[in-house]
């Protein structure tokens, strides 16, 4: 049988080849898409399956519930690849 959604992402979250670094990578990606739906006009999201008006909802609930968590306007920091090095 096929994972749900929840159960997929918790299995990105915990078990990646890349350690605890993909949570920062799911978070900023989170982040990111949040704010740009959020930032767009919710008519221009309607498609037949879904409601723009929901759609920018989602995004700005999202948007809202990161932006508390990470305290606002604190974008998660890009990841540096290894071979930029620290």
């Amino acid at each position: 049988m096929p994972s749900t959604n929840v159960e997929f992402v918790t299995e990105l979250m915990e078990f990646s080849a890349h350690g605890a670094l993909i949570q920062a990578f799911v978070m900023q990606a989170l982040e990111q898409y949040a704010r740009r739906v959020a930032e767009t006009d919710p008519q221009a999201l309607d498609t037949p399956m879904v409601s723009g008006r929901a759609w920018h909802g989602c995004a700005v609930e999202v948007r809202d519930k990161l932006a508390r968590r990470l305290g606002p306007n604190e974008p998660i920091p890009p990841a540096t690849s290894p071979a930029q090095g620290h």
